[in-house]
């Protein structure tokens, strides 16, 4: 039998904090991840220092490889997010869905700012190398996100993610730490309740309809 928790609220502050910490930590390891896989393209240095892009697939690649890594970032950490909940209130009967869910959310917002910033740091050196070009020369781009719009994919995929698991919970009639509703008894069929004392005769009687 599950055991209750006599201090809900520390407890909840603790797992709030690791879900936090623990998701964005997983973004600033896959930061070097997205540095790796992302191609970059080739540009012609402009006078004013700016650098001229085209329209090549490989201009687009490197924010599509940052979407496919957060977005399945988002399906992993929702997913183990919710079950850690879960099993957590399990072996002690307390309500940790809404905790889980905005500290491991807001984790996972940090982690995808983590992904953009730390995955952009690593491209130092090439931007050093624009800047080393004279103009007209052909570099190496260094690796950037453009469309910060982006940045919602991780924490958007990891709050669906995470809301779906919740509703088949409930489908199921399983969510850990829920106390089940109380159902209001109804009297049987033809059963009149007893309104009176039973020692006396008539008002307490119960009666067939």
């Amino acid at each position: 039998m599950a055991e209750q928790s006599g201090g809900a609220p520390v407890r909840g502050l603790v797992v709030g904090v690791a879900f936090l910490g623990g998701t964005a930590l997983l973004g600033a390891l896959l930061a070097p991840l997205w540095w790796w896989l992302a191609p970059r393209p080739e540009v012609v240095v402009l006078p004013d220092g700016g650098v001229f892009t085209g329209a090549s697939e490989e201009v687009f690649a490197g924010e599509g490889y940052f979407v496919v890594i957060t977005a399945l970032a988002g399906l992993v950490t929702g997913y183990a997010a919710y079950m850690v909940q879960f099993s957590l209130a399990r072996r002690r009967f307390q309500d940790l869905r809404m905790v889980g869910l905005v500290a491991s959310t807001l984790g996972a917002a940090a982690a995808s700012l983590l992904v953009w910033r730390i995955g952009v740091a690593l491209d130092a050196p090439a931007r050093e190398a624009v800047l080393a070009t004279d103009p007209g020369g052909t570099v190496v781009a260094a690796l950037q996100l453009q469309a910060v719009a982006f940045l919602v994919v991780w924490p958007f995929v990891h709050v669906l993610q995470y809301g779906l698991l919740d509703a088949f919970s409930l489908m199921r009639g399983d969510q850990p730490g829920v106390p089940e509703p109380v159902r209001d008894r109804i009297p049987a069929e033809g059963v009149v309740p007893l309104t009176g004392d039973p020692r006396q005769g008539g008002a307490g009687t119960a009666g067939l309809g």
